[in-house]
């Protein structure tokens, strides 16, 4: 029975049969594996240029950090020398004020001594006899040495300035002129050590006199000493600088 041919025909087919049911099986298992290996190809591809790409962006976000801080530094630098710059021309401005004010004071102080040396002149007598000497002085005030410039800063406060211009020419003061200037504080400014006491009474007087104005801030008065600044000013001169 086991030579039998067409049992052996049949063998056959069911062999081929097999054999191609497992070539197919084979190359379906094949198409999957590669199907995988392509997925798994694009997947790693796309992690790669994922993290490219966050490198990149990571390496910008870095220089542009870097840049915005050179910038802000930069920037701090510049507010720096501007604030410098306005200090200083600050600084240059209220020098050319005292300048300004100084030459004003020198040409009235001129102006005062030849109207002084002119009235002597026209009060000597022609004949050599000489009067007597007085033994008492001529000026018993002893605030007539002191000649005194008035500063204000606003244009509305040059009605007041002539009101205490007024008060301390009854008190014996010499006033030589006012002069606006900008200004922010309220001071007394002398340039001689021996003028200091009165710089002091003038303070006094300048305090009483704002005392009695109901609209205007008290401050304190502040004496300010400029003989090493302004070594050459004139004996006896008294400044008043103030921003009601």
């Amino acid at each position: 029975m086991d030579n039998d041919p067409s049992h052996v025909e049949i063998s056959v087919n069911e062999l081929k049969l097999l054999v191609n049911t497992l070539s197919k099986s084979v190359a379906l298992s094949l198409k999957k594996r590669f199907t995988w290996l392509w997925l798994l190809a694009g997947l790693l591809t796309g992690v790669v240029i994922t993290l490219l790409i966050v490198t990149m962006v990571w390496k910008n976000t870095d220089n542009r950090s870097a840049a915005s801080k050179s910038l802000l530094k930069r920037t701090e630098d510049i507010s720096i020398a501007s604030k410098s710059l306005l200090k200083r021309t600050d600084t240059v401005i209220s020098d050319l004020q005292q300048m300004r004010s100084d030459i004003d004071k020198l040409t009235v102080t001129v102006g005062v001594l030849n109207q002084k040396t002119q009235a002597e002149s026209a009060a000597r007598p022609s004949s050599e006899i000489k009067p007597a000497e007085s033994k008492t002085p001529q000026n018993n005030d002893p605030y007539a040495k002191y000649r005194v410039y008035l500063h204000y800063s606003d244009l509305k406060n040059k009605r007041i300035m002539k009101k205490f211009s007024v008060f301390i020419k009854e008190k014996g003061f010499e006033v030589l002129g006012m002069q606006r200037v900008h200004y922010q504080h309220q001071d007394i400014r002398f340039f001689h050590e021996q003028d200091k006491k009165g710089a002091q009474i003038l303070g006094q007087y300048l305090t009483g006199f704002i005392s009695s104005l109901k609209h205007i801030k008290k401050e304190p008065i502040r004496v300010i000493d400029l003989s090493r600044k302004y070594p050459k000013a004139p004996n006896g001169l008294l400044e008043v600088w103030v921003d009601f």
